[in-house]
């Protein structure tokens, strides 16, 4: 049943045939483009849970074509956790992106191997995706939906917010948003060891990108968020309820 699931989720992402109607791809005029980057990031957070408090490497690697887009990304910690874990991660991503005048729509399959050396702690799992957006002016409504399939099967997070991207000039754009999520009690279980659905946090996010050629650029990223639910807050395994992480980026697009 769980790889007919997984299966069925591949092929939505990939074919998506309830917009085959109007839907075009975000990329359809495109050739195939790929690229690369490296981020030194000052911690590692995943939907409002802290997983790593001290620095990180992460590099990520993307090949992307008529709408669908492939990409293996991974987080390297650089020392040990306060908890004495040191979590190394891996996840790869098939997303195929839709689009029909300003609303987009971005299906995806992801999976994740997660590895924590110290404890000999490992486990894998698989996880659907849905990304929506609206551009409305200067700004874009986004919604975002992921659920567990596999190792923690109907583990639910939803998130909502706005944001906005910008260029200030020819080679410097600036970006942000805030938003806010929301978790089933299977995913804070998983997560963070406590049974309990919740709207679990609020989130702010801002960055800046040079341009410093037509293809590599640089730039820092700045993200805060707090969870605001008084239970989870509590939960056994939470690192920190509420963290702000500086993320430093270089990379290229071709």
């Amino acid at each position: 049943m769980t790889h007919g699931v997984a299966a069925l989720l591949i092929f939505t992402a990939w074919c998506s045939p309830a917009f085959a109607a109007f839907a075009q791809s975000t990329d359809a005029e495109r050739p195939i483009s790929y690229g690369a980057e490296v981020a030194f990031r000052s911690g590692h957070a995943d939907r409002g849970v802290l997983i790593s408090d001290r620095p990180v490497i992460q590099p990520v690697t993307w090949v992307a074509g008529g709408g669908a887009e492939f990409s293996l990304w991974s987080s390297f910690p650089l020392a040990e956790n306060t908890n004495r874990s040191r979590p190394e991660i891996l996840e790869l991503e098939v997303t195929h992106g839709l689009q029909w005048r300003t609303f987009t729509l971005g299906p995806a399959v992801r999976t994740y191997f997660y590895n924590d050396p110290p404890s000999g702690y490992r486990t894998r799992s698989i996880e659907g995706w849905l990304y929506v957006s609206l551009a409305v002016g200067s700004f874009r409504l986004f919604t975002n939906h992921s659920v567990d399939v596999l190792t923690y099967r109907g583990a639910y997070f939803g998130e909502a917010g706005i944001a906005s991207e910008r260029p200030v000039s020819r080679r410097v754009e600036i970006g942000g948003l805030v938003g806010a999520g929301w978790a089933s009690a299977t995913f804070n279980e998983a997560y963070v060891g406590i049974a309990k659905s919740a709207l679990n946090r609020i989130n702010a996010e801002a960055r800046l990108t040079v341009h410093v050629t037509p293809h590599f650029y640089v730039g820092p990223h700045v993200e805060f968020s707090t969870i605001v639910d008084p239970v989870v807050r509590t939960a056994p395994d939470l690192l920190r309820p509420t963290y702000v992480l500086i993320k430093l980026t270089t990379g290229g697009e071709f």
